[in-house]
């Protein structure tokens, strides 16, 4: 026996709301318990340091600031693990 036309739509309707109300649940748990953003320490690494310097600054001064070029192009070769010259840069 074939449903009417009507029954389909309430199927459908009641389908999306509880689809509705299950994404809200999920919304309303992932928002429940925030996390505290994770700070990287910086310690002793001295590239972490001009790193934070460098991320304080505005970009037209990134443009013409050589240290934080090199600072990034740096963070960037270490992690993409590729091979660099082993001289201290400063």
């Amino acid at each position: 026996m074939r449903g009417s036309p009507d029954q389909i739509l309430r199927l459908i309707a009641f389908g999306l709301g509880a689809l509705a109300a299950l994404f809200a649940a999920i919304e309303l748990a992932n928002n429940a318990a925030p996390e505290a953003p994770v700070e990287p320490s910086v310690g002793d690494d001295p590239l972490q340091e001009e790193l934070a310097r460098c991320r304080t600054m505005t970009p037209e001064d990134l443009d013409t600031d050589t240290a934080c070029r090199a600072a990034w192009a740096e963070h960037r070769r270490r992690f993409l693990g590729l091979p660099g010259d082993n001289s201290e840069k400063e």
